[in-house]
């Protein structure tokens, strides 16, 4: 049976790939130029998993791990940052937000121990306030996951209820939501620009009720 390629191995034919005699599309590209492609990536990845084959799990999440070296390896070549401190970073964000495992937290269940990770990662980033907290939200996230933990934070630090919203079944919301897509296409709307645009609205708004009560 053939030897496995081991990880540093790898690490080694990505540095390889954007030597000076490596591959021409390799060392052209930059953190920026390969954000799309690590979004595909993940997506790719999604995908293989929503299926079930294990074989295909393991090579797209290979190729998830081709972005994550070869930034790693961009930020070596420009001397800001390596694999190890990529790992290292990660390693160490795994202990801190689990003190459960790696200290004497006692938790009860899975909801605690997401609360805790939220508490913990508040704590660290230094964050005051749910706006603060909204605000750490990934930007780049699509616009219906975005609101969505963005109502999460609000309802979490009691500043926002969902409580008297009406009950619907999973595969009713998925009908409402597609009937919102179906109307923003007979309108010539964008419904992920025209919910991002709504939020950022709703956030700033969120900010003058806290700084004025």
């Amino acid at each position: 049976m053939e030897e496995k390629i081991k990880f540093y191995e790898f690490c080694d034919i990505i540095e390889k790939l954007r030597a000076p005699d490596g591959c021409p599309w390799d060392r052209e590209q930059t953190h920026k130029s390969l954000t799309k492609c690590l979004l595909e990536e993940a997506y790719e990845a999604s995908d293989a998993i929503d299926e079930g084959d294990p074989m295909k799990i393991a090579d797209e999440l290979g190729d998830v791990l081709l972005q994550v070296v070869m930034h790693a390896q961009i930020g070596k070549e420009e001397g800001t940052f390596t694999i190890d401190d990529v790992t290292d970073a990660v390693s160490r964000k795994m202990i801190q937000r689990h003190p459960h495992v790696f200290g004497d937290v006692r938790v009860k269940d899975s909801d605690e121990v997401l609360s805790n990770w939220e508490e913990i990662k508040k704590a660290q980033r230094g964050q005051k306030t749910v706006y603060e907290a909204m605000q750490s939200v990934t930007k780049s996230l699509p616009a219906l996951t975005k609101t969505t933990k963005i109502i999460g934070k609000a309802v979490k630090g009691n500043l926002y209820s969902v409580e008297d919203m009406e009950y619907a079944e999973k595969d009713e919301i998925g009908r409402k939501l597609f009937e919102i897509c179906a109307l923003a296409y007979k309108n010539g709307i964008d419904p992920e620009e025209e919910l991002g645009a709504f939020t950022k609205k709703f956030i700033k708004n969120f900010k003058n009720i806290q700084e004025n009560t």
